[in-house]
Order: structure tokens, then C-alpha cells, then sequence
């Protein structure tokens, strides 16, 4: 296998860019969500409620984050002194930096609703599921609970086999996009190696309706595809409709497109 393409998302929920190289941290790629936006009552948000998200270009330009959306550009770079906020993120309260009011403006302006731009930083803790963690001290920032997402370009070629209209890789949000295995063989990996760094394979990736929904425009598709059809065809209990899998480094590092992968 080898690797064809990396992606990073540096505002959960938001658009995320491709990378050439991508450089991991002990909290997996990084810049890779470690912003996110949260409601009034400190919760997150994503496009599982808010699909718009999907229209919130994000980019880092060195310390600085630039969001572009249609008719607004947006910079910002950190506070020096922040407020903190004990955030709820799929039930993990998390001490994250509250980046401000003209920040808060922005994104409440644009999505319509109040919300406030919060950043994990170097005081903040979230420990991965030690259920599935190979270390009980694995950390991520705001993913979905894991700190790498790896999927497999054939298995994204069966799927669309199986749909009406082929969908893009960018649905499901990977960082690491491997190729060169058959397709749904990331059921049986255990651990992979590329570049500079070493991954287990910790658990299948479960599917939402974020799938169904256009990362460019943040529509949804009318029937729910394709989280339709990944959960008639690929149903695996108690997790869902999976497709990819979760990935914990073992180590800091890098990985480059092009890259060889080995897998156990």
C-alpha cells in the first residue's frame, strides 16, 4: 500500500485542506481539530446538527487562522491571555482556551447563531477510550475521540459501485488516505507503518449522517446516502455503519504522500 493523500481539519466541523506532509504529535496530526466552535451552553457543534460548517473554509498561515466563507474572510491569531471553558465534547468535559469576542462575532454572524471559537492548547487534556487505546495515556484534541482517521481508496470504489451517484473521499473526513490493498481490508489491520511513524488500528470508524452531506455546499442527500448503504452493507455491532479506521500513533513523527505502508 501507499499512501495518496492527507488531509487536515483545522476547526472541527469546517472544511478541512490537503497536505503534502503531515507532521504528528502526541494529539495526532498536527493542527488537525484543534479549534472548535461550541453553543451557548459550552457544548460542541458539528455538521451532525450545523451542516453549514461545511462552508467555513479554515487555514493556517503560521500562528494565524484564516476562515473563508462566501462574502467573508475572517483572521485571527490567538490571544495571549485567554478565558478558560470547560467544554462538552461526546461526554468528555475539556479545558479549552476561549479565543475571544470578535472571534465569537464572526462565527455567530455567519452561522446565525451564538457560538464562540475555542482552542485546545497546551493545558488541555483528553484522554482516548482506554477500551480501545493500546496506552492508557493516548490523548486527542476535539476528533470525534481519536487522534487519526484511516481509510482505503478501494473501499470508497466498491461503495460507489453500490450508489446511484458516486460520492467523494472528503465525506468521510479521513487524515490518511492509503492505496493498493482490496477493498475493505482495513477490517483486518492491527498496526501500519509509514514515513516516520507507527499506528494501531484501534477501531472501526462508525458512520453519522455527516457522510450524507456535502462538504462543499453542507446539503444533505435526500436519502441519506451513503450512510444508507453502508448500513445495509456494512453493519458491524455494537459500532454501526462502519467505514475506515481509528488510528493511534505510537510515536511522534512523519508521513508524506507517496509514502510505503507496511501492515501487520
Amino acid at each position: 500500500m501507499h499512501v495518496v493523500s492527507l488531509h487536515r481539519y483545522p476547526i472541527k466541523g469546517c472544511r478541512g485542506h490537503d497536505l503534502a506532509v503531515a507532521t504528528l504529535d502526541a494529539l495526532g496530526v498536527v493542527g488537525d481539530r484543534r479549534m472548535l466552535l461550541i453553543d451557548e451552553n459550552d457544548r460542541f457543534l458539528s455538521q451532525r446538527e450545523e451542516p453549514r460548517l461545511a462552508t467555513l473554509v479554515p487555514a493556517l498561515n503560521g500562528d494565524a487562522l484564516v476562515v473563508r466563507t462566501e462574502g467573508s474572510t475572517f483572521e485571527h491569531e490567538a490571544p495571549a491571555e485567554a478565558d478558560r471553558r470547560v467544554v462538552t465534547i461526546f461526554g468528555d468535559r475539556v479545558s479549552a482556551a476561549d479565543q475571544g469576542n470578535v472571534a465569537a462575532a464572526w462565527f455567530t454572524g455567519v452561522l446565525g447563531r451564538p457560538c464562540r471559537l475555542v482552542a485546545f492548547d497546551a493545558t488541555s487534556h483528553r484522554l482516548v477510550d482506554p477500551a480501545f487505546s493500546p496506552r492508557v495515556d493516548a490523548e486527542t484534541a476535539f476528533t470525534d475521540g481519536y487522534p487519526v482517521l484511516g481509510v482505503l481508496q478501494e473501499s470508497l470504489d466498491d461503495l460507489n459501485g453500490q450508489l446511484d451517484a458516486p460520492i467523494p473521499m472528503a465525506r468521510f473526513r479521513p487524515n490518511v488516505v492509503l492505496s493498493g490493498a482490496l477493498a475493505w481490508s482495513e477490517d483486518a489491520w492491527h498496526s501500519l507503518a509509514m514515513g516516520t511513524v507507527v499506528f494501531d488500528a484501534v477501531k472501526p470508524c462508525a458512520r453519522c449522517v455527516v457522510s450524507s452531506t456535502d462538504q462543499v455546499t453542507g446539503d444533505r442527500h435526500p436519502h441519506q446516502e451513503p450512510l444508507r448503504t453502508l448500513t445495509r452493507l456494512r453493519l458491524q455491532r455494537p459500532f454501526g455503519a462502519i467505514f475506515g479506521q481509528n488510528l493511534v500513533s505510537r510515536s511522534t513523527g512523519t508521513i508524506s504522500v507517496g509514502d510505503t505502508v507496511s501492515c501487520e
